[in-house]
């Protein structure tokens, strides 16, 4: 009996540890899928802008297929740029990744979509990695922005779309875009495809990552279409 008893103790003890890792192993990963037009996640509007912040919308062709995608617009001060970051504990090192909606632009003004990272708020000042599909050079790119360049981006790096994707992007369409950031660098993926070179982000520590929108060349609305998008933190 007591043999029993130390079994039937031991597999309880057992299971536990196991929920325990399990928990330990994913508190640190936060995930927005916007089903059905709904935020899961807390998400906030960086304070240095105007405003806008993220919503879901209802979207039957969403890239997981669970009737939603987040939509964040520049719409509240007139064609200005825009960015919403999820509340999560700031972070160092990081993985985040989400589908992101590039849409081609006619001429070589018009707006760009995509990811902000190492978001601080408080200093106000982030980089972002975004799809510029403009008509003459359209590219993936990289650029720091922050308070003490004005708000005017600072580009780091520039991927020509007709090298990364092996043609002339016609027609808009959802890209897999990841960051990875680790010990003050960050390496892009497009498509789970590791993109050429890396980043220094030693001008921002730490931060918050988000969606960004804006417009190129001048005043005009843009948005950034997102879906399934999800951060892990390292310890």
């Amino acid at each position: 009996m007591n043999s029993l008893r130390k079994c039937v103790l031991y597999v309880f003890l057992s299971l536990v540890f196991i929920v325990l890792i399990e928990s330990s192993l994913h508190a640190n990963v936060f995930k927005d899928s916007f089903s059905e037009g709904i935020p899961q996640m807390r998400w906030m509007f960086f304070p240095h802008y105007f405003g806008d912040n993220i919503g879901g919308e209802v979207d039957h062709l969403s890239i997981d297929g669970d009737g939603g995608s987040g939509v964040l617009r520049n719409s509240n001060a007139g064609g200005f740029a825009a960015l919403s970051y999820m509340v999560t504990p700031m972070a160092t090192d990081f993985f985040v990744e989400a589908h992101v909606f590039c849409n081609p632009n006619q001429g070589e003004r018009g707006p760009i979509s995509g990811l902000a990272f190492l978001v601080d708020p408080y200093e106000g000042k982030f980089y972002r990695f975004v799809c510029n599909f403009n008509s003459k050079n359209p590219s993936f790119n990289v650029a720091y922005v922050g308070s003490d360049t004005r708000h005017f981006p600072v580009y780091l790096r520039f991927w020509p779309a007709i090298e990364v994707l092996g043609e002339f992007p016609k027609k808009g369409s959802f890209y897999k875009f990841g960051i990875l950031v680790k010990k003050g660098k960050a390496r892009f993926f497009l498509n789970g495809m590791k993109l050429v070179g890396e980043v220094d982000t030693s001008r921002v520590k730490k931060g918050f990552v988000g969606v960004y929108a804006n417009f190129v060349g001048g005043l005009g609305n843009a948005e950034t279409k997102v879906d399934a998008f999800t951060l892990r933190i390292d310890r």
